[in-house]
């Protein structure tokens, strides 16, 4: 059975979406305001009332005040999205056409996305392939036909577009995917833009990546720490051209088009705002000093609310803090792999940012398919696997026991909701773990065979011996754990 075409998974993809958002509109509008798919800073309802809000607010200032204690929007997506999102008038709600509208977009956005992971797999492939027929020209050239190097570039060619119409399908098919588009938050939009950002890297615009990445920053304030692992993969892709100069033209690229974003983009918005900077602390404020305690899928929420407020500044500190400790380690890490840098780190957000969703795991899982060969060296998937699903039924449960029809039984309260959440971000963390083992396992075994290769002789009975003794100290850490 041959793979479908590009054009076939991303239209089915499409559909499927379009379908709920047609034949399942209650479907669609209770996720809007489930605490798994939308938080304060990303909630499509909060959208729509910053859109009325805006329009309310040139007639009457009690609006104004409105929209700076409740609406956690940036100003540019509010501008942007705002006949689209918002209401005919003040009276009547969507039309059909309205709403079929929205749809679209949103089905549009996830698929585009899907769209964007494709080619960034497909220019990964390419690379590995090019690497690897380089180290192996010198050895094989004289050894093989010209012929045979020609079928085996077609058959590399044909498994790498196999390869990303998978990744593509799965990603589209992810459920955590389909319930965050299905809510119509801004994630899927943040997402789209984390992963057009990476594709332009990898596919070697420097100015380009940086520049939207920092636009999905005014969206959602942690894509910017995902610059840096960007940067280093802009300047790998130029430096593989083999041309003098381009990767510091690719630096240089880069921190133009971070600079074109964000001080663009800012001055947009305080243009919009009428000169004012009281939209920094509304939008950015409060994703850093979680101003909105509204119960998510997160872990700082409870911690907060339960902590002294005198206590209060100093965890948000540590909270922040922890999040930013580990840019600088997993960059300098995975420098020779800046793509799985960028990857661990969109697992790191997924995690420990203020307000996720499910559709940051969706993002991560997106990201970590573009690794097959590190599948067979996880350890733990299938415990991964059952804590995800697990935590897909217990989630909605337990929020509903309370703050649902089922708080009337009085049989859950928040610490039912929190103890399934530090489950879920358990899950999360435990994949992510995984597959930095995974990959720091098979790096290894990949430069073991490449040294007995060219060893040779005593080269390669030492290497074996030493492989001999890693595999014992591995199996008697094992054991001890």
């Amino acid at each position: 059975m041959q793979t479908p075409p590009l054009l076939a998974v991303l239209s089915a993809g499409a559909l499927l979406r379009l379908a709920v958002f047609i034949y399942a509109p209650a479907l669609t509008a209770n996720l809007s305001s489930r605490p798994e798919s939308s938080t304060p800073v990303s909630s499509f309802r909060s959208l729509q009332e910053a859109v009325y809000l805006q329009a309310l607010s040139a007639h009457t200032a009690s609006a104004l005040t409105r929209q700076s204690q409740s609406i956690h929007h940036s100003p540019l997506l509010v501008a942007s999205l705002g006949r689209l999102v918002g209401w005919n008038n003040s009276h009547s709600p969507s039309t059909f056409a309205h709403t079929l509208a929205q749809a679209a977009l949103w089905s549009l956005i996830d698929t585009l996305s899907a769209w964007a992971l494709y080619r960034v797999s497909l220019a990964r492939s390419r690379a590995k392939r090019r690497r690897s027929s380089t180290k192996d020209q010198t050895a094989q050239s004289s050894a093989q036909p010209q012929e045979a190097h020609e079928q085996d570039a077609q058959d590399g060619e044909q498994a790498a577009h196999q390869w990303a119409l998978r990744v593509a399908a799965l990603y589209l098919a992810n459920p955590f995917n389909l319930v965050s588009c299905w809510s119509q938050s801004t994630k899927p939009l943040s997402s789209a833009l984390t992963l057009l950002a990476l594709q332009q890297a990898i596919e070697g615009s420097a100015f380009l990546s940086t520049l939207i990445l920092s636009l999905g920053a005014h969206i959602s304030l942690y894509p910017i720490l995902q610059i840096p692992p960007l940067i280093l993969l802009a300047q790998h892709q130029a430096s593989a051209r083999n041309e003098n100069g381009k990767s510091t033209l690719a630096l240089l690229g880069a921190i133009s088009g971070l600079l074109v974003g964000l001080g663009g983009g800012t001055y947009a918005v305080w243009l919009l705002e009428g000169q004012s900077w009281e939209w920094v602390m509304r939008t950015w404020g409060s994703i850093v000093f979680l101003t909105d305690l509204t119960p998510n899928i997160g872990m700082w929420w409870y911690f907060i609310m339960e902590m002294f407020d005198h206590f209060r500044d100093f965890f948000l500190l540590v909270l922040n803090a922890h999040v930013l400790t580990y840019v600088a380690p997993f960059t300098i890490k995975y420098r020779d792999d800046p793509l799985f840098a960028f990857t661990a780190l969109a697992g790191i957000l997924a995690i420990f940012q203020s307000y996720p969703t499910v559709g940051d795991s969706g993002l991560f899982w997106g990201l970590a398919a573009l690794f097959p060969e590190l599948f067979s060296y996880m350890r733990y998937p299938l415990v991964t696997s059952l804590i995800h699903i697990y935590c897909a039924f217990l989630l909605p449960t337990f929020n509903t026991l309370w703050l649902g029809p089922g708080s009337r039984s009085g049989s859950g309260n928040a610490n039912f909701f929190y103890a399934i959440t530090l489950v879920y971000s358990l899950g999360g963390g435990l994949g992510l773990l995984d597959l930095c083992y995974a990959w720091g396992k098979e790096k290894w075994e990949r430069e073991r065979r490449i040294g007995e290769k060219g060893g040779g002789g005593g080269g390669g009975v030492a290497l074996t011996a030493a492989a001999a003794v890693e595999r014992a100290e591995e199996r008697r850490i094992v054991v001890q754990m």
